[in-house]
């Protein structure tokens, strides 16, 4: 896939949809840049275990849970720290 796009004046790059899907990069994540023999490679971090996908739009943890998880109890210690704030 090739294709040509333009630098704003403070040095923004925007990179077409077609290539961001293409080495998955999505939302606000950190990318590689890479300058080798006068050109940039651009490529997406590692996956490390993939404990996030995207469901309806939002990322979401999907890992294993601790054995001992309650998610009652972590809907409400999270309330907890949104109220005191």
């Amino acid at each position: 896939m090739k294709t040509t796009i333009s630098m704003d004046k403070v040095g923004r790059l925007v990179l077409p949809k077609r290539i961001r899907e293409a080495i998955g990069i999505e939302g606000c994540m950190v990318i590689n840049v890479e300058v080798v023999d006068n050109t940039a490679l651009i490529t997406a971090p590692e996956q490390s275990g993939g404990v996030t996908a995207r469901k309806r739009g939002r990322l979401v943890y999907a890992g294993p849970l601790p054995e001992n998880w309650d998610s009652g109890e972590a809907v409400t210690a999270m309330r907890q720290r949104r109220t005191r704030r």
